[in-house]
């Protein structure tokens, strides 16, 4: 790991993500409840005003703090810890 405190780096490794806080952002919460409604990417990105690729960063942060390996499981951890409802 780095000696610079992590307030001091560009880059934060996904391990140190998923150990530090894992709440969910309000742009992550956003676009998790987006994907809960059954909006494709493309559509994510198009309501919120990102691009596509953007929408893949924030939702591999979903799945890396709720660890889950897909959308479904995403949708489900978040409707089972009160995250998201439909």
């Amino acid at each position: 790991m780095s000696s610079l405190p992590p307030s001091n780096r560009l880059y934060i490794s996904p391990r140190e993500l998923q150990s530090s806080n894992t709440s969910l952002t309000l742009r992550e919460h956003e676009i998790l409840a987006c994907l809960a409604q059954g909006m494709s990417y493309k559509m994510i990105a198009a309501e919120c005003g990102i691009t596509f690729n953007t929408v893949q960063t924030h939702l591999k942060r979903v799945y890396m703090k709720l660890n889950v390996n897909s959308a479904t499981e995403a949708i489900l951890a978040g409707l089972r810890k009160g995250i998201i409802a439909l």
